[in-house]
C-alpha cells in the first residue's frame, strides 16, 4: 500500500479526477472527467457514443449522521490496519493525513466493535478463569441452606428443663426415642441374599416412616406454640412477679370452646393461620345469619330502610319493657288472690295465636290512654288523611294498622280466589272490638272488603 489515498486522472485532458468520473464501458481503463466527457471528447479508439458509468470515488458518508468519514477514508482504515495490525494507530494515522490518532482510534472502537457490525462479526473472547462446575446443592445439610430456628418465647432455664436444644431443634428424648433401635445394629454384607436385603430395606422404610412422624409432630408443635402455652400455663400458676401479671387468652364463650375441642383433630392437617381463619369464618357465619334474622324481622313488621331500624328496636324494647313491668305487677297481685275466671287465660291463648301482631301493637289501650303522637311514628307518611285520623283516634301506632290491614287484604283476597264465603274477621291481641269494627267499617267504606 503507497500510503495514500488512490486518485484517478483524466486520460483526455490528463488531469486528477477528484469527484465522480466516467468510466468507458467499452475500453479499457479509459476514465474521463465530466468536463471532457460533456465536450464528447473522443481519443483512440474511444468513441463518444461508448457505453459508460458514472462512477463516484467515495466522497460520500456510509454511516449516519454524526459521523463524518468519507467512504474513502473507511476503505483506507481497514486497509491500514489489516497492513500494520489492530492497535498500532501511529502508523495506521499517517495513512490518513486529515485524522489525528485519537480520532481514528475512537471512530474504529465505537462503529466497527462496539457498534452493530462488531457485534454480528466480532465473538467474545472465551475467559482464562476457573469455571466453577460445582451443582448447587439445597438439601437439609447443605452450607447453603439457612434455616433460622427460634426457641420462641422460652427462657434459657425452660429449655433446660424440656431437654430442649434450639439450635439442632432437637430434645434429650425425642418422640418415639426408641425408633433408632431399628436400623442400629443394621449391616449389609456381601454374601447375603436378596431376601436379606429386602428385609433389612423394609426396616429402613418403618424407620423413616417413623422419623417422618417425629418431625411432623415437631413441626406442629412449634407452627401451634404448644411449647410457649404449656410453660406459660406454668408461669401463670407459679407466684405472678409483683406489679406484673401473667398474659393470658381472652376467654371464648362455652360454644366457641367447645367447636374448638371437636375441631381440634383437624389442627394437624392445616396450619395455624388456616386453623384460625376457620374459626373467624365460622362466627362470620354466624354474625351474618342472625343479621339475616334481624332483617327478614324488619321486613315482616313493614321496615324497608335501615334508617328506621334503630327506631323499631327501641320502640319493641320499651314494649318488653313495659311487658314485663306489667306481668312483674300481675304476678305481685296474684299472690294474694287467684285468678277469678278462665276468660284472661283464653285472651292470653288467643293473643299468642298472632305474633306478628301482637309484637308490633303491644298494647293498644296502654297507647290510647297515652294519646301519643303518631305523627313521629314509623310509616306515617304511608297513611291516607282518613287513616291518619283513625289510628290518631283509636291511639294505635301506623305500623300496626298497616300490617292489620296487610293481613284482613291478603285473607279476602285468597278467598275469592277460592270462591269461599265472606270472612269472619278476628280481632288481632290488645285491640278491641269496638276498634276493630271502626277499622272493618273503613275498609268496606273504601271498597276494599266486602260490605257484609
Amino acid at each position: 500500500m503507497s500510503g495514500v489515498i488512490a486518485k484517478y486522472h483524466c486520460n483526455y485532458c490528463q488531469e486528477d479526477i477528484t469527484g465522480v468520473r466516467v468510466k468507458c464501458a467499452e475500453c479499457p481503463d479509459f476514465d474521463l472527467c465530466l468536463q471532457c466527457f460533456s465536450c464528447g471528447a473522443e481519443m483512440g479508439a474511444h468513441k463518444n457514443r461508448h457505453g459508460y458509468q458514472l462512477i463516484d470515488c467515495g466522497n460520500f458518508p456510509i454511516f449516519q449522521a454524526p459521523c463524518n468519514w468519507k467512504a474513502k477514508e473507511e476503505l483506507v482504515l481497514l486497509e491500514a490496519i489489516e497492513q500494520y495490525g489492530f492497535g498500532n494507530w501511529e502508523d495506521v494515522s499517517q495513512c490518513l493525513p486529515s485524522r489525528s490518532v485519537e480520532e481514528v482510534q475512537e471512530h474504529y472502537n465505537t462503529l466497527y466493535i462496539m457498534g452493530n457490525i462488531g457485534k454480528a462479526t466480532w465473538s467474545v473472547e472465551p475467559s482464562f478463569l476457573v469455571k466453577d462446575h460445582t451443582s448447587p446443592d439445597s438439601g437439609p445439610l447443605s452450607p447453603s441452606a439457612k434455616t433460622n430456628i427460634s426457641a420462641g418465647d422460652l427462657t434459657a432455664a425452660e429449655q433446660q428443663e424440656l431437654g430442649y436444644m434450639p439450635c439442632r431443634d432437637d430434645y434429650e428424648r425425642e418422640f418415639d426415642n426408641e425408633a433408632e433401635s431399628l436400623i442400629s445394629q443394621l449391616s449389609v454384607g456381601p454374601e447375603e441374599d436378596e431376601l436379606e436385603v429386602a428385609l433389612k430395606l423394609a426396616q429402613v422404610d418403618m424407620y423413616s416412616r417413623r422419623l417422618r412422624e417425629r418431625l411432623r409432630r415437631k413441626a406442629l408443635a412449634r407452627d401451634y406454640r404448644l411449647l410457649e402455652q404449656f410453660c406459660g400455663q406454668g408461669r401463670a400458676k407459679g407466684a405472678a412477679t409483683p406489679g406484673t401479671t401473667p398474659s393470658r387468652k381472652r376467654p371464648c364463650p362455652d360454644e366457641d370452646r367447645e367447636q374448638q375441642d371437636k375441631m381440634r383433630v383437624f389442627c394437624q392437617f392445616q396450619s395455624s393461620t388456616d386453623h384460625e381463619q376457620l374459626f373467624e369464618n365460622l362466627e362470620r357465619e354466624k354474625e351474618l345469619k342472625a343479621r339475616i334474622k334481624d332483617l327478614m324481622r324488619y321486613r315482616r313488621n313493614g321496615i324497608t330502610k335501615l334508617d328506621e331500624c334503630a327506631e323499631f328496636d327501641l320502640a319493641r324494647h320499651r314494649r318488653e319493657k313495659r311487658k314485663e313491668n306489667k306481668k312483674k305487677s300481675v304476678q305481685g297481685s296474684s299472690a294474694h288472690r287467684k285468678p277469678s275466671s278462665m276468660a284472661s287465660r283464653k285472651h292470653e291463648e288467643k293473643g299468642s295465636a298472632d305474633p306478628t301482631l301482637s309484637e308490633q301493637g303491644g298494647d293498644v289501650g296502654e297507647g290510647s290512654k297515652e294519646a301519643t303522637d303518631i305523627s313521629t311514628m314509623l310509616s306515617y307518611e304511608l297513611l291516607s288523611e282518613k287513616e291518619r285520623k283513625l289510628c290518631q283516634s283509636m291511639g294505635i301506632s301506623p305500623t300496626y294498622y298497616i300490617t292489620f290491614k296487610t293481613v284482613v287484604l291478603k285473607d279476602q283476597a285468597q278467598r275469592r280466589r277460592q270462591g269461599s264465603p265472606s270472612p269472619k274477621f278476628r280481632s288481632p291481641s290488645g285491640l278491641d272490638k269496638s276498634n276493630s269494627r271502626r277499622i272493618l267499617s273503613h275498609f268496606a267504606n273504601s271498597g276494599w272488603i266486602s260490605a257484609n
